[in-house]
């Protein structure tokens, strides 16, 4: 699945709490214009890409070293984890390879869904990447147009800027262990702060 600019950009500002409006007066173009990149019609120019960006305090070096343009749902099962043995300890790989890259702050939490609930945006994603460490029930994970089941010692990771949602498709409470970076003033425990 192909990350595309739009959305990233606009992730970028929800994240920022700025309106379209807010951006395309600073950035000097029209808010037809931004709405139109960041729902993938068309594709900006350099000159108002760099526009955007400067508006966002975001360095161009930045924003293409974290655009990527493979994002993928890399699921390992608990006997396909890679183990590295040593005396007296033992590590398990839990993270897709994809995922080992960058240098980010992140928020870790414990999560539990009951029976039928669900938890992100269905339309929308954020940046950064999540890791997730299932440890009871089982659990669907909407990725974009993709669907994936995830259940008890399964580890999922994935690039958030693809709209995604976990839902818990049992009638056990889903526990996991829940990974996201960057932490950037994102509450996953409810709205967005500023």
């Amino acid at each position: 699945m192909k990350t595309k600019l739009g959305a990233l950009l606009r992730a970028i500002r929800n994240s920022r709490h700025i309106t379209i409006k807010d951006v395309s007066i600073k950035a000097g173009i029209s808010s037809s214009l931004l709405s139109q990149i960041e729902r993938n019609r068309i594709s900006p120019s350099l000159d108002t890409l760099l526009q955007i960006l400067e508006v966002y305090g975001v360095p161009p070096d930045k924003f293409f070293k974290d655009y990527e343009t493979n994002s993928k749902v890399e699921i390992i099962k608990r006997d396909e984890r890679k183990t590295y043995q040593r005396k007296g300890f033992k590590y398990e790989t839990l993270c897709g390879e994809s995922q080992a890259k960058g240098n980010h702050s992140f928020n870790a939490f414990f999560l539990e869904l009951a029976p039928g609930q669900k938890r992100g945006d269905e339309n929308d994603g954020h940046l950064g990447r999540e890791l997730g460490i299932v440890i009871e029930g089982l659990a669907k994970l909407f990725y974009g147009e993709e669907i994936y089941e995830i259940e008890k010692g399964d580890s999922v990771s994935f690039f958030s800027q693809i709209p995604h949602v976990i839902l818990n498709s049992s009638d056990q409470v889903f526990k996991a262990y829940w990974v996201v970076t960057p932490a950037d003033g994102e509450d996953y425990f409810g709205a967005k702060t500023s």
